[in-house]
């Protein structure tokens, strides 16, 4: 007897889950009969769908005569609860959601030497390595929102860095509508009154003149409590949740945080970092305060004056002035 090849049916039945999960992310109910004479499968074909995605653990509503229609749940971070609600063109096209990872950053770099596409996104409820700026380990216990997301920019690498100003401008303007007043310290950090809320970390595959990816890693203290996070730094964090005093939809936020940072990444592309640079100043408690510089060949104090067009930090010393393109800053 021949061999008979399965591969013509594997690709068929995904091709169907696709079809059927892109008419449920639009919100409307999908009629099984309808579906199923739109793509020449059965009733039980669409049927057998719905049922493997309850077991994933989506809400899939039924109503006689109407169909099948997803209902995203509070606080869902399952792959097509967030699509549903996205409104986005590349950020979030592709999303994977993890139980559990070492790192969203470790993950996402296996995909990207694969080719994913650019706005991919994997998520994690949960990282035991997360990772931080200079090899330190982020604490992303659950309920919090730590992600990543894969961005192939046409930009030269020298401007890089400037992403990571971008991405803190779309934090903080997403946290607004939440009544949240956040404020960005130069580079990664995003704060609220002085304490840690938001962590940013750009990791780059690039030769001379080009870039071949960034991962853009974000992590977030949302529903978290103090008592989750290691006591060294319970003094100098904060999550959403203790600011407000309620749980918050992470979903919702993602998706919020995706619709600013890609449209200030198109932007950007098109036009440079001007605006990006300009909301950054608007939003800092870095500009005007006095700090101090860690660099791996010592530490300068001095007065933050501005942040300058190629992102780079203008602080003024006794004997003059600097610029700062790498390095931690206190705030004293």
């Amino acid at each position: 007897m021949p061999y008979k090849s399965t591969h013509t049916f594997t690709i068929f039945v995904v091709g169907l889950s696709s079809k059927i999960d892109d008419l449920l992310i639009k919100g409307s109910f999908v009629s099984g009969q309808g579906a199923a004479s739109a793509f020449g499968v059965s009733r039980t074909a669409v049927f057998k769908r719905i049922q493997q995605l309850r077991k994933l653990g989506y809400d899939i509503e039924a109503v006689r005569k109407k169909g099948y229609r997803l209902v995203p749940r509070f606080d869902g971070l399952l792959p097509l609860e967030i699509k549903s609600r996205l409104k986005t063109r590349i950020f979030g096209k592709e999303i994977i959601t993890l139980d559990s990872v070492d790192s969203t950053q470790t993950y996402m770099g296996k995909l990207a030497e694969k080719g994913a596409p650019e706005g991919t996104v994997v998520l994690a409820l949960e990282q035991t390595r997360g990772k931080g700026r200079m090899n330190r380990v982020w604490s992303s216990p659950r309920g919090g929102l730590w992600f990543s997301l894969l961005l192939r920019p046409s930009i030269p690498p020298k401007e890089l860095h400037k992403l990571t100003l971008l991405f803190g401008v779309a934090i903080v303007t997403a946290l607004q509508p939440l009544g949240i007043n956040a404020s960005l310290k130069w580079p990664n950090d995003v704060l609220i009154d002085r304490r840690k809320v938001c962590g940013i970390l750009l990791e780059a595959s690039t030769e001379i003149d080009r870039v071949d990816y960034v991962i853009a890693g974000i992590g977030i203290n949302v529903n978290t409590s103090l008592t989750d996070l290691p006591s060294e730094i319970c003094d100098s964090a904060v999550s959403l949740c203790d600011i407000i005093g309620t749980k918050i939809d992470r979903a919702e936020l993602l998706c919020g945080i995706l619709k600013n940072s890609e449209d200030l990444y198109l932007e950007a592309s098109e036009n440079g970092f001007s605006r990006v640079i300009s909301l950054w100043r608007s939003n800092s408690c870095t500009i005007g305060q006095r700090v101090e510089v860690r660099m791996p060949d010592g530490a300068l104090r001095g007065l933050a004056v501005d942040i300058d067009e190629d992102g780079s930090l203008l602080v003024k010393y006794d004997n003059g002035f600097k610029k700062i393109y790498s390095g931690d800053i206190i705030l004293l």
